[in-house]
């Protein structure tokens, strides 16, 4: 488990009023350290000085219960301030809520700087971003003053107010999966040059039936779907795979686009980064023991393109 201090500002996201009102959980800005940040982290909840310097201070220790992901207009609660502060373009994680200060009685900023351990830690000092790493010590330490000095209130979880995460594998999004596999069918009929030329064109340039889709809180873009698969021939690209293909409902062997390096780990949805592979190695690649090796096999395959 890593520890780690997720900061905002009173002028963009309303942490007080949101504790307050018992919210018990909520999905919080990142834009560092993403692909560090794993399900069951611990997370404190740093409210930056901004326009009000009374917030300022530890307010909440939560703890991550799905991984940073790009979010739909729907998911954005009301605690923002506007619409131009959701960042709508930036990754999110969800916390849940494990302990809380009462409304004015945070953790306050000069009992940290009077830690030797936290004193030169620039979150707590006015750096730049938005989430900073702890090391064991500094967590210790950070967890000790927060025990010592904030009646610490404990969430009381199961209320309606309570957000299950999304399921990235499977049934979150199979409509929206579909959505994908039907407009990279009809990109298809272009040529690959084509296909690169409409990839490196901005999504609000582009016509509607091409415009990426989001499958589980993650943009996608059927153009580099439709490429992987015409540059694969409509093959698994896994060496000597024997696996029968059935067609497709487009009329092409049904192959799954895989990323090499995954998007939920930062990965990119670029053509250098996906390959095309059978049901059964795009499940083995995900789950399998040998996982690695095919792995190894597909970035040594995009290497030499």
């Amino acid at each position: 488990m890593s520890d780690f201090v997720f900061l905002n500002l009173p002028e963009n996201y309303r942490l007080a009023d949101a504790l307050a009102d018992g919210k018990q959980s909520l999905r919080w800005r990142t834009t560092r350290l993403n692909n560090r940040i794993a399900i069951g982290d611990r997370v404190f909840m740093w409210q930056g000085r901004g326009n009000t310097p009374a917030l300022r201070g530890i307010h909440a220790v939560a703890e991550v219960v799905e991984r940073p992901r790009t979010l739909q207009p729907g998911e954005f609660d009301g605690y923002w301030q506007n619409d131009n502060e959701k960042a709508v373009n930036d990754e999110h994680t969800l916390l849940r809520i494990l302990e809380r200060a009462p409304r004015g009685r945070q953790l306050q900023q000069a009992l940290i700087l009077n830690s030797l351990v936290l004193r030169d830690k620039g979150v707590f000092t006015g750096a730049m971003g938005v989430n900073f790493s702890l090391t064991k010590p500094e967590a210790d330490e950070l967890y000790r003053l927060w025990r010592q000095h904030v009646d610490v209130q404990q969430s009381a979880h199961g209320s309606d107010d309570t957000v299950s995460p999304v399921d990235n594998e499977g049934k979150f999004d199979e409509t929206a999966r579909e959505v994908l596999e039907r407009t990279a069918s009809v990109l298809a009929e272009k040529s690959l040059a084509d296909l690169k030329v409409l990839i490196a064109k901005p999504g609000r340039l582009r016509d509607a039936n091409a415009k990426q889709v989001i499958v589980a809180g993650r943009p996608r873009d059927p153009a580099v779907v439709a490429y992987a698969k015409i540059r694969a021939g409509h093959k698994c690209e896994i060496g000597g795979c024997e696996m029968p293909l059935f067609r497709s409902t487009a009329g092409k062997p049904f192959v799954e686009v895989h990323h090499i390096n995954p998007l939920s780990q930062g990965g990119a949805d670029t053509i250098n980064n996906v390959a095309c592979v059978c049901p059964s190695h795009h499940r083995e690649a995900h789950h399998g023991v040998d996982a690695a090796v095919l792995e190894g096999g597909l970035r040594t395959l995009r290497d030499r393109d």
